[in-house]
């Protein structure tokens, strides 16, 4: 009866040891960068209901800058007010009215009615090769109430 036990303790311990020395091996693979994590995560933008983000950011380390595209899908027309936030060192820069490829920049809180796109970027003190992520703040007022709401959302993606 012991035996049985053994050998099976026995087991346990050899497998035991060797998953914790594959478990050492890839985390010293991961830790020297042998291993990219970044590419395996995905890329995103990704705003509430009402404010979409279209597509992924464009995240430029040469001009350290993030353009992203947002859509009015409220229902009604908004105007988005030149205020914002960003975490990351970034702060919040302008706001393009975009049709097709042509951008120009939008006057201060100007409307944007609904299912119009807009282009918005903002501004960061450095942004550096590999993966990028930043919580923003949109400011907003709905034309129906008039109230100030906020749209929080979060871009993610790999900085060139």
């Amino acid at each position: 009866m012991f035996k049985k036990a053994q050998a099976a303790m026995e087991f346990l311990m050899t497998y035991g040891w060797a998953i914790l020395v594959v478990l050492a091996a890839i985390g010293a693979l991961a830790y020297f960068g042998v291993l990219d994590t970044a590419s395996l995560l995905p890329e995103r933008c990704a705003f509430p209901a009402g404010v979409d983000c279209v597509g992924k950011a464009l995240i430029s380390t040469s001009g350290n800058y993030v353009d992203f595209v947002l859509q009015n899908s409220h229902g009604a027309a908004i105007t988005l007010l030149q205020t914002g936030s960003a975490t990351d060192d970034c702060t919040f820069a302008d706001i393009k009215s975009c049709a097709g490829i042509s951008c120009s920049p939008l006057a201060q809180n100007s409307s944007v009615s609904n299912n119009q796109k807009v282009t918005i970027r903002v501004n960061c003190t450095s942004i550096t090769v590999g993966r990028f992520k930043s919580d923003i703040t949109i400011n907003y007022m709905d034309s129906n109430t008039g109230l100030t709401l906020q749209s929080q959302g979060s871009i993610r993606g790999k900085a060139v």
